[in-house]
């Protein structure tokens, strides 16, 4: 049974998943704790939980979901920062847009988290944190290219 578990786990779309589950819990817990405890504005409560989430989900990503800790950081860097203002811009559009539509402030942000999920994998593993030619042994464009390789993770 351990056994199987590894090998579920060794794929990184479960890790994804169980990362993105852990850090849009700590997401919606912050904005609500943001929206009930302080003055802010609910543009600002989304706006704080969302980067504070990305900054954690990043490290957890680089390191545990796509073995990328070893490949320099400023590229990747460079690449989330891209992704991520894309992803902020839909869930902030989504959130207040659902809003203005009546829905709960953290029932609107469920509902944007779900809609980005599947756009931040495809962009996590096959750009932000792709794996070199070098590495693969294949052209850097080739999307997917050496992903067969297991993570000790």
């Amino acid at each position: 049974m351990a056994g199987r578990l590894l090998v579920v786990w060794r794929h990184p779309v479960v890790r994804f998943l169980a990362f993105a589950g852990l850090g849009f819990g700590f997401d919606v817990g912050l904005l609500l704790v943001l929206k009930y405890s302080t003055p802010l504005p609910a543009f600002a409560c989304v706006t704080i939980a969302f980067w504070a989430t990305y900054a954690v989900n990043f490290v957890l990503n680089r390191y545990f979901t796509f073995d990328a800790g070893h490949r320099a950081v400023g590229p990747q860097v460079a690449r989330f920062v891209v992704q991520v203002l894309g992803d902020y811009a839909l869930t902030v559009g989504a959130v207040l847009g659902l809003q203005e539509l009546g829905v709960h402030l953290a029932i609107a942000r469920v509902v944007a988290g779900g809609c980005t999920l599947v756009f931040n994998y495809v962009l996590y593993r096959w750009w932000t944190f792709r794996r070199p030619a070098r590495e693969t042994g294949a052209p850097a464009d080739v999307v997917g290219a050496g992903d067969e390789r297991v993570s000790p993770h």
